[in-house]
């Protein structure tokens, strides 16, 4: 979101009011005659985090946000730029002055460092330890010594599943010989290669953790935390059961699964009339989750004394491992894209030739993994595994239970029945109800954009799924939830008038006129400000945004302030003309 003109600033003060503080991505600070002294600390959380933007001459004391402009904006203009240029990496912010009647606001528009760069600090203020800041809600808080020390650990493209194991580390050497051989000079050679011995033939923190003896008694690293909170039912004063899975990969991945039936419930269901025991979320996607903690988990020696936790509640299974994503890992194309980037290679690539005592596979399908259970979940009725991403960790979150469609469209009586509006409102009002019951749950991470409506919606593809999201809201079902540099979707209030229609008769589809009027444009480039569309300045930029955003059309200069700017047809705009064209 970008806010450049005065229109644009009251827009968004009028939702700051109402929600009575900043967003997690907005900092508004009064900075009147002086830069405030502690806004360093807003620019690395908001660069840690999400980006956002930083409101010069705005007080939002007690939630008024009332504008009360700064003295002079090219001089504030200047001191923020300089402030921004002494982090590390230095931030380029877009800075806007919005001349404002009640004073001059100063608007900078951070964008999130890249991950493989994170934490971004101010060194004048302290070495990298204290200096670091994250986004929790509307405040920065310091990142912790370990987190700080995961982060800076995924700069390095060394695998550190290769890394010495504990000192008492060995092997199981009947599962050793039954993999590699009997001791020879050969098999040495290929343990080392295989990333199992080091060049000392000590075992390596992935020869153990897949073939050790009883990995557990030495470390958090060969154990999962399981919780399980009261249920609904449960005797006033019931506490929570917990209990420690330890192992190999293998021995724990089955221990895991084993656990979490007992704590589900398996019930019994008829399929293809023969009864079969299930759970009420697929167990391959909860497979999936438990492997992917197992084998892409922080093995740094800052988180080699954290476990990974399970938890589990009435309303959602929460698998969380230490450590961020690898950066080369989008976590907005997780299940979507094709590519893998392994975060230790070495115990995954061993992983892949093993099974579980039980008798399954660790590693099925490298890269495909989640996607499949996208497809099991879509089937299942469920929704898909949702993602927080945090500073030095990542979770992933099975909503139990089937998506309530009938309730759904007993609610939302003016969308019809069509199964994929039900299902993307039914997910929303799951997701809302889960923060709400929830309130440890990192369900507030979770947002509905395109990318995730089409893991929802699978087979669906982002551009398919966007003019859904755009017709709902249109039909006043969704509105669009405020974020930086993304566009998402929430539930909109169930009073709010019905959309107008367009003069056909249909619902008004702002992105697929914008299709139509590029590819009617001589040269196959249109800016926004040329669109003959009977929508507001906002509803345009939001649209072609959205279009954007779903792959459909990209702009034709980098520079977000050229005053040429335009956009011509993607590959993904070009079919979905073409399918809708071909259409009777």
């Amino acid at each position: 979101m970008f806010v450049q003109s005065v229109e644009e600033l009251e827009e968004l003060l009028v939702g700051l009011r109402a929600a009575r503080g900043d967003h997690q991505w907005i900092e508004a600070k009064r900075a009147r005659s002086a830069m405030p002294t502690d806004l360093w600390k807003s620019l690395s959380a908001l660069a840690n985090s999400t980006g956002g933007l930083v409101m010069l001459g705005v007080d939002e004391q007690r939630g008024v946000f009332a504008v009360t402009g700064v003295e002079d904006s090219a001089k504030t203009s200047a001191e923020f730029q300089a402030l921004c240029s002494r982090a590390e990496p230095p931030l380029r912010p877009a800075i806007s002055i919005i001349v404002h009647p009640d004073g001059a606001v100063v608007v900078g528009h951070v964008s999130p460092v890249q991950r493989s760069l994170q934490p971004c600090h101010f060194p004048d203020h302290g070495p990298i330890q204290q200096s670091s800041f994250v986004r929790v809600g509307d405040g920065d808080v310091q990142l912790l010594p370990s987190e700080v020390e995961d982060m800076l650990a995924v700069r390095s493209p060394r695998d550190d599943s290769r890394r010495p194991a504990p000192e008492g580390a060995v092997f199981d050497n009947k599962a050793l010989t039954g993999l590699f051989g009997r001791r020879s000079v050969s098999r040495t050679a290929a343990l080392r290669r295989a990333g199992v011995v080091t060049e000392t033939d000590a075992p390596t923190l992935a020869g153990w953790l897949a073939l050790g003896e009883h990995p557990g008694d030495v470390s958090p690293l060969g154990r999962v935390a399981c919780m399980a909170m009261p249920r609904h039912g449960d005797p006033v004063g019931a506490r929570q059961r917990g209990t420690h899975i330890e192992g190999t990969v293998g021995e724990v991945l089955d221990g895991v699964l084993d656990w979490l039936d007992g704590q589900m419930g398996l019930v019994q269901v008829s399929r293809q009339g023969r009864m079969v025991d299930e759970l009420d979320y697929p167990r391959a996607a909860l497979r999936e989750a438990i492997s992917n903690a197992l084998m892409h988990r922080s093995l740094s020696p800052s988180a080699e004394s954290t476990s990974i936790a399970v938890r589990v509640t009435d309303a959602a299974v929460t698998i969380t491992n230490p450590g961020g994503l690898h950066p080369g890992v989008d976590p907005r194309r997780l299940g979507l894209s094709p590519l893998s980037t392994p975060r230790n290679y070495a115990l995954v690539h061993l992983c892949g030739q093993l099974t579980s005592p039980q008798g399954s596979l660790l590693v099925e399908a490298q890269a495909s993994g989640i996607a499949r259970a996208d497809r099991l979940c879509r089937d299942a009725g469920v929704s898909p595994l949702v993602f927080a991403v945090q500073p030095a960790m990542f979770s992933a979150i099975a909503i139990r239970g089937r998506l309530s469609l009938d309730r759904t469209a007993n609610d939302w009586p003016t969308i019809g029945h069509d199964p994929d509006a039900l299902r993307v409102i039914s997910f929303l009002d799951r997701i809302d109800r889960l923060r709400t019951e929830d309130l440890s749950s990192v369900a507030h991470e979770v947002i509905l954009d395109a990318t995730t409506a089409a893991r929802l919606l699978v087979p669906l593809l982002p551009e398919q799924t966007i003019s859904l999201l755009e017709r709902l809201e249109s039909a006043r079902v969704l509105r669009v939830a405020p974020q930086f540099e993304r566009l998402a979707w929430a539930l909109a209030d169930r009073s709010a008038p019905a959309a107008p229609k367009s003069a056909t008769g249909g619902r008004f589809d702002a992105v697929a006129e914008i299709l139509k009027a590029i590819a009617a444009t001589g040269d196959g480039q249109l800016r926004p400000r040329d669109a003959r569309l009977d929508l507001a300045d906002r509803a345009m930029r939001n649209a072609f945004k959205r279009a954007v955003d779903a792959g459909l059309i990209e702009p034709t200069t980098d520079s977000l302030h050229d005053p040429n700017r335009a956009y011509r047809l993607a590959e993904g705009g070009r079919r979905q003309l073409a399918r809708t064209t071909e259409r009777p």
